[in-house]
């Protein structure tokens, strides 16, 4: 099995331009997500809650009993009750009461004007219709300048029995009119000024119904009367990113800068290229690998190896001229040194092996392509090339073909 670091190596030495260029994309990637994810990140708008305000308006009641009866004694006073008396709480004695709040700043002037309304409503086909109506001031306009939380309360006072009265009039002059009478009281609250620095000029109204009943009346429940606001703004804010970009952006920037310094080191120190003896090792391991359905292990005899020898430049000439000649190559399972015998010749290939540095040197007689001779072998010679890469084999003995060059494969 081919050495990983070596098959790496190789890897890396003949693929240096892609992965230069893979690094520095990388880097500029990371140096971007770097940059824009802490010295310039990116901005987004969110909707987040503005100024806001709240209006509330209530009335409150009472009546005082004023006439001797068995349940009440004169000078009671009954607050807030759903009915009251005709007969010994002719008055009905109320106020009503404005107040604002604001989340930020206000300033409003408060003008509250008390009405009694007489009126006369039918069913309509949508909602109720008014067929007549009258009113009478029950207080002249009060107003008072407010800070958010002041209240101003504006106080009345309506003589139910002759309210009966003048509502019984008026049903009579207008002789038996249609519909429900109705009287109210009504309270209109004009507003001027400005709210958390809007400005603004409004009029509302509010109304407490009063239910004229013979012998009772009966007051209505509007209950507060609020009106809120709620606002909304556009703000600008910084994006906020996950550790995957807050960590990874400067990971990936580091990694790839770290990769091009490194890789440039080993190419500087001539750490990446590959020696003649480690490009022949990888050569054999792709070859081992390609032919070795054609490689048998077997110990060969002392006769075997005394035969006349011709070496072969690479394993897969060896294989080639096995299979020329109708041979299996033959591997010693004792050193990594292959053969093939044919027409009284030894032909064999030594691969290059690992020295105890670690690294790859070729065989100690690489020149020749012969193995240190064992007993009984008989010597053999060959010539070194020109250029000291591939041997050329001249033993006297051999055949013209014991080069291992073949001229096809099986």
């Amino acid at each position: 099995m081919a050495d990983w670091k070596l098959r790496t190596r190789h890897v890396i030495d003949n693929s240096i331009s892609i992965i230069v260029g893979a690094l520095v994309l990388l880097a500029l990637l990371g140096g971007w997500l770097t940059y824009t994810t802490y010295a310039a990140p990116a901005t987004t708008t969110e909707q987040r809650p503005g100024p806001s305000s709240e209006t509330r308006a209530w009335f409150n009641h009472s009546a005082t009993v004023t006439e001797n009866n068995s349940v009440y004694p004169v000078g009671t006073t009954l607050a807030d009750r759903q009915v009251y008396f005709s007969s010994i709480t002719p008055s009905l004695n109320g106020s009503y009461s404005f107040t604002y709040q604001a989340s930020e700043s206000g300033q409003l002037n408060a003008t509250v004007a008390l009405d009694l309304v007489y009126r006369g409503v039918e069913d309509g086909e949508v909602g109720d219709r008014v067929v007549w109506e009258t009113t009478r001031t029950l207080r002249g306009t009060v107003s008072k300048s407010l800070g958010p939380g002041d209240t101003l309360t504006v106080p009345f006072s309506v003589d139910v029995n002759r309210t009966g009265q003048r509502l019984a009039a008026i049903e009579e002059q207008l002789g038996d009119p249609p519909g429900q009478s109705q009287v109210r009281v009504r309270a209109r609250t004009t507003l001027q000024g400005t709210v958390n620095a809007e400005p603004v000029d409004r009029t509302t109204p509010h109304t407490l119904p009063i239910d004229l009943g013979g012998s009772t009346y009966r007051i209505g429940q509007p209950g507060p009367m609020t009106d809120s606001e709620e606002t909304t703004r556009t703000v600008t804010v910084e994006k906020e990113y996950g550790p995957a970009r807050s960590v990874g952006a400067p990971g990936l920037l580091l990694v790839s800068l770290s990769g091009l310094v490194g890789l440039g080191f080993v190419r500087y120190t001539d750490r990446l290229g590959l020696s003649r003896a480690e490009r022949r090792r990888l050569t054999y391991e792709e070859d081992k690998r390609e032919y070795d359905d054609w490689i048998s292990r077997v110990q060969l005899p002392e006769e075997a190896l005394a035969l006349p020898r011709a070496t072969t430049t690479s394993l897969a000439a060896l294989v080639d001229f096995a299979i020329d000649t109708d041979n299996r190559v033959i591997e010693d399972p004792q050193e990594q040194t292959y053969y093939v015998v044919h027409d009284g010749y030894l032909y064999e290939y030594r691969p290059p092996t690992r020295g105890p540095a670690g690294e790859f040197t070729l065989p100690p007689s690489a020149g020749s392509g012969t193995r240190p001779p064992r007993d009984g072998d008989s010597p053999s010679v060959t010539a070194e090339s020109e250029n000291g890469d591939e041997p050329v084999n001249s033993p006297s003995e051999t055949h013209p073909e014991d080069c291992g060059a073949s001229s096809g494969r099986a």
